[in-house]
């Protein structure tokens, strides 16, 4: 859809012309983002000035725009997945303009032991969590330091290469750091969302098979063309009895759950094998319920999975350039049509993500 807003690309004060730009901000909880012009930044050193050419909306953002789950500062441009081209490089920067760039976006303190050893999304005290607690990538330009910028093959789209900055790192952690699966075991994935159609991908790309759990039916159907052997839907079946009959009874190597419902970790649980491993990485806020004896009666191992590191980030791009993965992208919506976008994305139902591009 063509926009009707005509871009302010500058403005001027008394004798100098100031460049601008336009982005999307949170004022106030529970309140629609508010579309404003900007001073453009300006790279200092060792810092790049990205054009947004896509940035990726993930359900964090419904949970940050509402404080249910996360509080961020106000105001605050929210979008975690940033994908552009340099506009302009600073000084000691090795990147130059019209690079095609994701920005990853932790950035830890630098100093802390897990920073040492790369494990930024980790940090005790991250110099910044883009999108969550400084701005973020819902604006025409967005400032970011070169180390934690990742090379897009021409090949990838922008707004793919977007959204898997987000879903694409946090499943290839979950899957080979935190689950360590192995090729031939079964992966059941709770949730075929952006992050779960994402899991799909890295657990099949690793030779698992994959059960697809989602009550949405183009998910499902999208989770098996990206690999799964099987897609369930939880509203017309036991989702626990039907993962263990997929499997023998036995159960699943590994169960990520994407979702974090009331009723999901503890589904995850059951569905796991004996000394079978379980990665929780969805979240609501909500309490949920595990069965302690069940738990321990059969070793089962549960592990958190938070974000990922730069690390993940170069390995999904490098994925996507050799047509491991993909970034599905429902629609795309222009800047000034983003409080639509978070509506559409809070009823459900969308397959992938939405993208909004500046």
């Amino acid at each position: 859809m063509a926009s009707d807003v005509t871009p302010v690309t500058s403005v001027t004060s008394g004798t100098s012309v100031t460049p601008v730009m336009s982005a999307a901000v949170l004022r106030a909880l529970g309140k629609p983002l508010e579309t404003e012009v900007r001073p453009r930044p300006v790279p200092g050193p060792g810092q790049v000035l990205i054009r947004v050419r896509a940035a990726g909306l993930c359900h964090t953002d419904l949970h940050l725009t509402d404080g249910s789950a996360v509080t961020p500062p106000l105001p605050i441009v929210l979008g975690h997945e940033i994908a552009g081209e340099v506009a302009e490089a600073g000084e000691g920067t090795a990147v130059r303009p019209g690079d095609r760039v994701l920005a990853y976006y932790y950035e830890g303190c630098g100093r802390c032991g897990w920073c040492a050893e790369g494990s930024e999304n980790l940090c005790p005290s991250p110099a910044a969590k883009v999108g969550f607690d400084s701005d973020g990538g819902l604006s025409e330009y967005h400032l970011a330091s070169a180390r934690r910028l990742v090379p897009i093959a021409d090949s990838v789209a922008f707004a793919e290469a977007a959204v898997l900055g987000c879903s694409g790192t946090t499943a290839v952690r979950a899957i080979r750091c935190v689950a360590r699966v192995a090729p031939a075991e079964t992966v059941a994935v709770i949730g075929a969302g952006g992050v779960g159609l994402a899991v799909v991908q890295v657990a099949v790309a690793d030779g698992a098979r994959v059960i697809t759990v989602d009550p949405h039916g183009p998910s499902r159907e999208q989770a098996l063309r990206y690999g799964a052997d099987t897609a369930l839907d939880p509203a017309a079946t036991d989702p626990v009895a039907a993962v263990r009959a997929a499997t023998g009874a036995g159960g699943c190597d590994v169960v990520v759950d994407t979702v974090g419902s009331e009723h999901t970790p503890g589904q995850a649980v059951r569905m796991a094998r004996t000394r079978g491993r379980v990665v929780l990485v969805g979240y609501t806020g909500r309490p949920a319920a595990l069965d302690v004896l069940d738990i321990v009666v059969r070793e089962t191992e549960i592990r958190g999975s938070v974000g990922a590191t730069l690390a993940d980030a170069h390995t999904v791009m490098e994925m996507a350039a050799s047509g491991l993965i993909r970034g599905c992208v429902e629609a795309e919506y222009p800047l000034e049509r983003v409080n639509e976008a978070l509506a559409r994305l809070a009823e459900g139902g969308v397959t992938g993500r939405l993208v909004v591009t500046p």
